[in-house]
């Protein structure tokens, strides 16, 4: 995929920096410099890494959460600054030939790779880090499902702080195509801030599961995802 048609669903603008965060489970701050750029001392300023849906209103779309998703790989075990980031995704970029390689098919069998071997000259990451840093993209690049095409349709995001990918389930995600690309459960489509609000208001895992035809574990993720949102 190495161009992308603006204006289709996937692209709109849709996501206020503080609600993509939470859906991805990032600092807020580290989000809005990695979407808009960051400002720091003496008038510098850093270019963001991506290319935000609505910059001048500063909403994301689906297509940057993706994007952001799969930086986040490297914010669960390593803390790489901003200007790393950003040199490291441009040389993949230059070496891919593609705008917006983060979601190209090829940043997963080339792109990592490229990212990994770039950056390590910058961090001095030892082979170790770097085999955890390849192990991570992986898993986060996992998480997103694409079409024919390779353009991605539904990202399963972290629901757990863990980094094993065993203990992250696929019960929550987002498609722009259901709830307004707001999370839902992946089964039957309910927005999991309707679980949420049900459990509030005193209806029981059993009974929503029964309401809903899932599992009793399914509505507990769903509730683990919404509490990590209310965090």
């Amino acid at each position: 995929m190495k161009s992308r048609e603006k204006g289709t669903i996937f692209d709109q603008p849709a996501y206020a920096p503080s609600e993509a965060a939470r859906i991805l489970g990032l600092p807020v701050a580290t989000l809005r410099a990695w979407s808009f750029g960051q400002a720091s001392g003496g008038g510098r300023r850093f270019q963001p890494v991506i290319e935000p849906a609505d910059k001048a209103a500063k909403l994301l779309s689906f297509a940057n959460l993706c994007e952001l998703h799969v930086l986040s790989a490297i914010r669960r075990n390593h803390r790489i600054s901003l200007p790393k980031v950003r040199a490291s995704l441009d040389y993949v970029q230059e070496q891919l030939g593609s705008s917006r390689p983060l979601l190209d098919r090829d940043f997963k069998t080339n792109g990592i790779d490229l990212f990994v071997r770039h950056a390590s000259k910058l961090l001095n990451v030892s082979q170790k880090g770097q085999q955890a840093l390849r192990g991570e993209f992986e898993m986060a690049l996992a998480r997103i499902e694409r079409d024919k095409q390779g353009t991605p349709i539904r990202l399963f995001p972290f629901s757990r702080t863990s980094t094993a990918a065993v203990d992250q389930p696929r019960t929550v995600v987002i498609d722009p195509r259901l709830s307004f690309g707001r999370p839902v459960i992946s089964k039957v489509a309910v927005p999991t801030g309707i679980i949420f609000d049900r459990f509030r208001a005193g209806d029981s895992l059993a009974e929503m599961a029964g309401d809903y035809g899932v599992a009793e574990a399914e509505i507990e993720e769903a509730l683990r995802f919404e509490q990590r949102l209310a965090a």
